[in-house]
């Protein structure tokens, strides 16, 4: 997967003529940020904005802003791509820059979890007004059966925090297209082969009621707010909403909170923000809002990559023990995705298997790369033994 970025805010500059511009800075890079786009032949952009709704409750209008010379276009060994873009007279509210061939671009939750193709390319956006939050875009994807989407925050620049990641991003598009949609998983192992991942299906169709969620290391959001959002399309109103608690250290917390705010009224589940330290959750030492209650299931995603998994292992086993005390015998189950980047990672598997978890069942989401390796996204469910 590869993404459009904005490497600082977008500025409008005003001409003598009464003429104003918009001058972007563009990169296309991986989730880190580690590797840029090198196409084998150029690839075009499309800048498209939206201006205001013309009446309440309608959607806004898409405006193709692209300028024609030149058009842009991103070529092998760059790193940088400067565009203006003169403005129309009407206002624009939001901008978004996408590749302008659509069998490269991700635009639904599908094109990502069918894992066919060559490689996507994530667009980005934009809200225009000025304020203290210009150095924020966002990412949407529609979701499957009808014009429902997901939209996430993240801050501008290549820096890789604050950032989508490509194993919440492509782990979250899986579970939609799973619970909304038809998706089917090419490699997974379970019990029964009657859906891509059985047991996690059964846990997030609520058959017994309303869940209790609790996101380790939720960076942006992208996972939580994902399913957030999928099961409040998917779930049968309760009298009881679910609930999902986002943890992270307190680095993310102004961004997580910003992006509970934003799927506010997308959601039918409750969806909170608590501070936690693996340091301290290895103790089982935790907040209010994390003894609260007992857990239904524990997810995180691009969390195996860190010098913390020994804390990480003994943090979701102390959330398991703190659920068994609310909710005897505890059945709390764990569902990890990842995109496997080291070695060192097994250990994290090792780690678990020492402290009495073991794997239920498990899936490899395919991910193809642009004009390089195809990867795959590991997506597995734990229960202590």
């Amino acid at each position: 997967m590869h993404y459009v970025r904005f490497c600082r805010p977008p500025v409008i500059e005003h001409g003598r003529s009464g003429q104003k511009t918009l001058k972007l800075v563009l990169t296309i890079t991986t989730d880190l940020s580690d590797k840029f786009l090198s196409p084998n032949e150029p690839i075009q952009l499309s800048i498209i904005g939206a201006g205001a709704p013309p009446k309440p409750g309608s959607g806004p209008v898409p405006i193709n802003l692209t300028p024609k010379n030149p058009l842009p276009t991103w070529r092998a060994g760059m790193r940088v791509l400067k565009v203006d873009v003169p403005l129309p007279p009407q206002p624009i509210e939001t901008v978004q820059v996408r590749p302008t061939s659509r069998q490269l671009t991700a635009l639904i939750t599908d094109d990502i979890s069918s894992g066919t193709g060559d490689g996507l390319i994530l667009p980005v956006f934009a809200d225009l007004a000025p304020g203290p939050n210009n150095h924020i875009c966002f990412r949407s994807l529609r979701l499957p059966g009808g014009t429902a989407t997901l939209q996430v925050e993240e801050e501008m620049g290549e820096s890789m925090a604050r950032h989508v990641w490509d194993g919440g991003l492509t782990t979250a598009c899986f579970i939609a297209n799973m619970m909304l949609g038809k998706t089917t998983a090419p490699n997974s192992s379970s019990n029964n082969n009657s859906a891509p991942l059985p047991m996690l299906t059964d846990i997030l169709q609520q058959k017994d009621g309303p869940l209790n969620i609790i996101e380790l290391g939720c960076g942006v959001g992208i996972l939580g707010l994902g399913v957030a959002r999928i099961l409040g399309i998917s779930a049968q109103a309760t009298a009881e909403k679910s609930t999902l608690l986002m943890t992270d250290l307190p680095d993310a917390e102004e961004r997580t909170l910003a992006n509970i705010a934003r799927s506010a009224d997308q959601t039918a589940c409750s969806v909170m923000y608590e501070n936690l330290d693996w340091n301290d959750g290895k103790d089982g030492i935790f907040g209010p809002e994390v003894t609260s209650q007992a857990w239904d299931l524990v997810i995180l995603s691009d969390c195996t990559y860190n010098d913390l998994l020994p804390q990480l292992v003994k943090t979701l086993s102390a959330v398991h023990a703190h659920s068994a005390q609310h909710s005897s015998p505890s059945n709390t189950k764990i569902l990890l995705s990842t995109k496997p980047r080291h070695s060192d990672e097994r250990e994290f598997f090792d780690l678990m298997s020492s402290d009495g978890w073991s794997i239920q069942e498990e899936a490899r989401l395919p991910l193809p790369v642009l004009y390089d390796e195809a990867q795959t996204i590991e997506v597995y469910l734990f229960s202590k033994n």
